[in-house]
């Protein structure tokens, strides 16, 4: 049946009302719109060189590496199991006399070290070693320091090249008993060691800036005297620190050192002491790593006083050492 002609008009009007309507109602909500697409996420904050290095030292100091004595060495030794065993004193000394076993490495050279050995270090006096083991027990190393070096193992002085310590030398400076709270806090200071933002290399570029360094006694009671500006610190106990210290000195512990550094200004060196250095050490190598400029006190406290009450009765005694055979 054909339709006809006005039904056919009509048809084709509603058709083109229907079209135009179309546009009329998605613009007035009719139709749904796509969901905007989601907002980028945002940046990665900025790497923080300090930062990175503060949490490694931070982590390193809640188990920090220790000391072995001569005499545990020696049976180690005996015993066919001691550790990879590294000097760290000249050539020229290594060559003179060194402990059986060990093999002779430069300061900068420690991180070329196989970190699947366990490692006991030594120079001469202890205090290189330990700044040593500080820097490579922040790098995950497992490693130990011979405590007094050389020369808790040999009295040849041909071997030892006459570092150690003589209680003879000491002049006895004058000491306090006051204490010296810090009350004013510091901006941590600012490291560029690398571009790089991966922690490891961080940390690792942090490690390569160190160096031993070392102030003595005669030059540190100089600059007490004239006056400079600079920061001391004992590491020693709280009791021990009460008994007598460096003038001036603040008192904060190896173990608080990672949650004092704000009490240090970034600005003016930095000489720490403990009793014979060791402890004082490990404390200048892990400042140096974090942009401070810190030096050790040659033989600690025991460089500084000749009294027992304030040394702890802990100064080196070559009175004590052995002799043990050494190889060239």
């Amino acid at each position: 049946m054909q339709m006809k002609p006005w039904i056919k008009v009509i048809a084709v009007i509603s058709l083109i009302l229907a079209l135009a309507a179309v546009p009329l109602l998605s613009a007035c909500g009719g139709g749904e719109e796509p969901p905007p697409p989601p907002p980028p996420p945002p940046p990665p904050p900025p790497v923080v060189e300090f930062e990175v290095v503060e949490d490694a030292v931070a982590a390193y100091l809640a188990d920090p590496a220790g000391n072995m004595n001569a005499a545990d060495l020696f049976m180690m030794i005996a015993e066919d199991n001691a550790p990879y065993i590294v000097s760290i004193r000249s050539a020229a000394d290594y060559a003179a006399g060194h402990i059986p076993g060990a093999v002779n490495k430069g300061f900068g050279d420690l991180t070329t070290l196989s970190m699947d050995e366990d490692i006991l270090i030594y120079c001469y006096t202890g205090q290189s070693g330990s700044m040593a083991i500080a820097v490579l027990g922040v790098l995950d190393y497992d490693v130990q320091n011979l405590l007094h070096g050389m020369c808790s193992w040999s009295s040849d002085a041909a071997v030892t090249a006459g570092a150690c310590f003589d209680a003879t030398t000491v002049v006895g400076n004058q000491v306090e008993t006051t204490a010296n709270v810090p009350t004013e806090t510091y901006d941590f200071p600012e490291l560029e060691n690398t571009t790089s933002t991966d922690s490891d290399e961080i940390v690792e570029a942090a490690a390569a800036t160190v160096s031993p360094k070392y102030i003595t006694a005669a030059d540190l009671n100089m600059k007490i005297a004239e006056e400079e500006d600079m920061t001391i610190i004992s590491c020693r106990s709280a009791a021990d620190y009460a008994n007598g210290h460096i003038p001036g000195a603040i008192n904060i512990g190896l173990s608080s050192l990672a949650e004092n550094l704000d009490k240090l200004d970034p600005d003016l060196p930095i000489y720490v002491y403990c009793y014979t250095g060791h402890t004082a050490a490990q404390a200048t190598a892990l400042l140096n790593m974090l942009g401070y400029d810190a030096y050790s006190l040659k033989y600690g406290m025991c460089s500084w006083s000749t009294d027992e009450t304030v040394t702890a009765g802990k100064c080196f005694d070559a009175a004590g050492v052995v002799g043990y055979a050494v190889e060239q």
